[in-house]
């Protein structure tokens, strides 16, 4: 299985819609992990969208820094989620070239990392449930400020994949 995947600009287009609010908009994916978080690039550096947490982070100054760290032993298991990867491959899940794997239900709202919970997923829908999740929970906390929601449209208030 690949951990580390490339797919179209439109899924990406389509995907990243609902991650907005986060400002995701100015920044150019360029490829995910097996789990769908995306590697965006700047003039700044690179990005790291986590699915999982919800977060966008300016993590790598170079690309020779971001490859660091994901060649290294502590990047492997925390940023790839190599393991699980691993896991999922040898139960014989693994996800066609449009997919990527997801954890269902979704951590943030009381799922487990474990191989019990992974499945495949269109990056686009992966990438579009999570960001509307996240957004919602960040709603419901008062976590979002009001200016970065204007646009966005309303996220729905549960849904059967979470």
């Amino acid at each position: 299985m690949e951990i580390l995947r490339a797919f179209s600009p439109d899924a990406f287009a389509y995907g990243l819609a609902s991650w907005s609010w986060l400002g995701v908009q100015d920044k150019t994916p360029r490829f995910t992990t097996a789990f769908g978080d995306v590697f965006l690039e700047t003039l700044e550096g690179w990005w790291f969208l986590d699915t999982l947490e919800g977060s966008l982070e300016l993590r790598w100054l170079t690309a020779v820094e971001m490859y660091a760290e994901l060649d290294s032993e502590d990047g492997r298991a925390d940023l790839l989620l190599e393991d699980l990867c691993l896991e999922a491959a040898e139960r014989g899940i693994t996800p066609a070239p449009d997919e990527v794997l997801t954890l269902s239900p979704h951590p943030a709202v009381g799922g487990r990392l474990h191989v019990d919970h992974v499945g495949p997923l269109r990056l686009e829908l992966a990438l579009r449930l999570t960001g509307d999740m996240h957004l919602a929970l960040r709603r419901q906390a008062g976590g979002v400020p009001e200016n970065l929601l204007l646009g966005h449209a309303q996220a729905p208030a549960h849904s059967s994949w979470w």
